[in-house]
């Protein structure tokens, strides 16, 4: 009967390890309730009828699908991204309180964010946005997104205050927009691409012109220089043709022209003295 004692005992006093991995902090629960302090990630001691229990504390971003009915009657869809934590949970009194609250969601021991997001973040997020972004027309939203990323943030900060969880960075993406602004955008668009190619063929034919206009003053300029070049070819030519000169050019050409004249030509001398050679038969 001892031995049988001595082995209940150290039955009742072996132990077994439990982990608590990272992004989790863990609370021992015994059959009097939670014990001991709030347990880092790590492995940790259990004893006996002891239970390990979790809570989940990494961040973690939900992408919320949104359709918001804007100031101009369309609706806008999009996607609104909230990165949200819990509340470092440090005593087991702010443990025991969130098992309170949120125990009966637990599984398997486990706490998880989603369910500490969908009580405490999820409504609050989609009413705040859906109440700022309702107040924009639908094609001013892209322009004020940055607007509209901080007045929700700055928000849902005030209304996680006295709550479990924190938001840490709001975020849009994914923008819908609906079809008549869509179509009205691409004809926008189609307008400005014609405008830039009529843009690009006045240019085209504006520098044309102007070549035509550099080439015909260039011409211009060439044809100046002839003018010039043959009116002092002339004044030259003018001064030089004297009768004297002129006589000796005749003289020149009558020595030639004898010097040809062959057997039974015959030369007519009139009284210019202008010589022309007569072939005879």
């Amino acid at each position: 009967m001892r031995n049988v004692i001595l082995v209940i005992l150290a039955l009742s006093m072996v132990g077994c390890t439990s982990e608590v991995p990272p992004g989790y902090v863990g609370m021992v629960m015994t059959p009097d309730g939670l014990r001991g302090d709030v347990l880092a990630p790590g492995r940790h001691a259990c004893w006996g009828r002891d239970k390990m229990f979790w809570i989940q504390t990494k961040e973690e971003t939900i992408q919320e699908p949104m359709s918001i009915l804007c100031k101009d009657d369309l609706n806008f869809k999009f996607h609104l991204n909230v990165r949200a934590r819990l509340r470092p949970v440090k005593k087991a009194n702010d443990f025991n309180e969130l098992l309170s609250r949120k125990g009966s969601d637990m599984k398997d021991g486990m706490l998880s964010f989603d369910s500490l997001y969908k009580t405490y973040v999820n409504p609050v997020a989609r009413s705040t946005a859906r109440g700022i972004v309702s107040r924009y027309q639908t094609t001013d939203i892209r322009g004020a997104r940055a607007e509209i990323e901080k007045a929700v943030l700055t928000k849902l900060h005030s209304a996680m205050e006295g709550t479990p969880m924190e938001v840490v960075t709001v975020t849009t993406s994914n923008f819908d927009y609906p079809d008549v602004i869509t179509a009205a955008v691409e004809k926008k668009r189609q307008r400005e691409i014609e405008i830039e190619e009529e843009k690009a063929n006045q240019a085209k034919e504006l520098l044309k012109a102007e070549n035509r206009l550099k080439l015909a003053e260039k011409m211009k300029q060439v044809k100046a220089a002839e003018a010039e070049a043959d009116a002092v070819a002339i004044q030259i030519m003018g001064v030089s043709l004297t009768d004297k000169y002129l006589k000796w050019k005749e003289i020149e050409r009558d020595v030639l022209l004898y010097t040809n004249v062959g057997p039974g030509d015959k030369v007519i001398v009139t009284n210019g003295n202008k010589v022309v050679p007569v072939v005879g038969k």
